[in-house]
């Protein structure tokens, strides 16, 4: 069941946290404390929209979503994906599907034109770009990294 994050969610979201970030190519770049991590996931339960995916009653990911104004077209909205996640062993079936799918649901009700989503571009990448691709999202944009310091 794709359900709203609460703020009982909170270390489970934690632990999804941690596992991104050992997955991710910014573990080199960005740490965080566990109160930096509580902290954070409290405002996002609290201003953001955090979609979490329980099967019977264990998280197996989240989806994090902001919504904004074009900065050029101020009365037209995106929503976009600030992070998600999807443990490993649920990758192979519909979890991620299914959040992204409350995340389109959620942009269409809150009067949203476009909706944008990313992926990382580590190990099997291909795998989710392909599954976007499947599911209506072209690529319009790339972005590109450089750490400092």
């Amino acid at each position: 069941m794709i359900r709203d994050a609460t703020l009982a969610d909170e270390e489970a979201i934690a632990v999804m946290y941690r596992q991104f970030m050992a997955f991710a190519p910014y573990a080199d770049v960005w740490t965080a404390t566990d109160d930096e991590i509580s902290a954070t996931i409290r405002h996002l339960i609290e201003h953001a929209k955090v979609f979490v995916a329980d099967v019977d009653g264990t998280l197996a990911g989240c989806f994090v979503a902001v919504l904004f104004s074009v900065w050029y077209a101020p009365s037209h909205k995106v929503a976009t994906e600030l992070a998600w996640w999807v443990a490993p062993q649920y990758r192979k079936g519909t979890t991620a599907i299914r959040l992204i799918q409350a995340f389109e649901q959620w942009a269409i009700e809150s009067g949203a034109s476009m909706v944008s989503m990313s992926n990382l571009q580590v190990n099997d990448n291909g795998a989710v770009a392909d599954m976007l691709r499947r599911m209506g999202y072209s690529m319009t944009e790339q972005t590109h990294t450089k750490g400092l310091a």
